[in-house]
């Protein structure tokens, strides 16, 4: 009797040892994940944008046609309008008008920061290109477009007159920042910068 359950505990081990053999052998490098691409974590792309030059503002071999602007079409253009060209311009978007807003904490996560701001449109002081898409793009509340790239007169982009305390002279909207009002000669520059066209500079 003691043989009979040695054996048919040796036939038990035999067993669960060709099982995990064949389940091994049956398991391919697709099902361990082997050789899967690394994509990052969940929302590891978030507020991300595509890489390399997506402009509309090309031509059949691939040239820039008009405009710094990567990415879709000015809103303006798409509406009949062409970019203008106002010249070189003593500010700089990325550098002086995004610089100002960030310094002023326009791009904190309680005003428009973050990949979901609070309030649009997005401030992101780093990255010049996609905040001049943005900017073109959106339009305020009573259907007038932010920053207007094809006049060189300020008072068609909405941006400046948000800036104007209320009651001011040319005013609009809400006026930003709502804590306080921006240093006099940030105004001035943000006058010159959508005088100048409203480049993406």
């Amino acid at each position: 009797m003691r043989f009979r359950s040695y054996r048919l505990a040796a036939i038990g081990v035999a067993s669960i040892a060709s099982s995990a053999l064949v389940a091994s052998a049956c398991t391919s490098d697709y099902q361990l994940g082997k050789g899967d691409p690394s994509y990052g974590g969940p929302n590891a792309l978030a507020g991300q944008r595509p890489p390399g030059a997506t402009s509309d503002n090309v031509d059949e071999a691939g040239a820039q046609t008009g405009g710094t602007a990567v990415g879709s079409k000015p809103k303006c253009v798409t509406a009949g309008g062409s970019l203008v060209d106002g010249g070189a311009c003593a500010v700089s978007f990325s550098k002086d008008v995004l610089g100002a807003f960030g310094t002023a904490g326009c791009s904190s996560p309680s005003c428009h920061g973050g990949a979901t701001p609070r309030n649009e449109p997005r401030i992101e002081p780093s990255d010049g290109p996609a905040m001049w898409q943005e900017f073109q793009a959106f339009t305020i509340t009573n259907g007038k477009i932010y920053v207007n790239p094809c006049s060189t007169d300020d008072k068609q982009s909405m941006m400046g007159c948000n800036l104007y305390a209320t009651g001011a002279p040319g005013a609009c909207g809400i006026h930003m920042p709502t804590t306080g009002q921006l240093a006099p000669d940030v105004v001035t520059k943000v006058e010159t910068w959508l005088k100048c066209g409203a480049p993406n500079n």
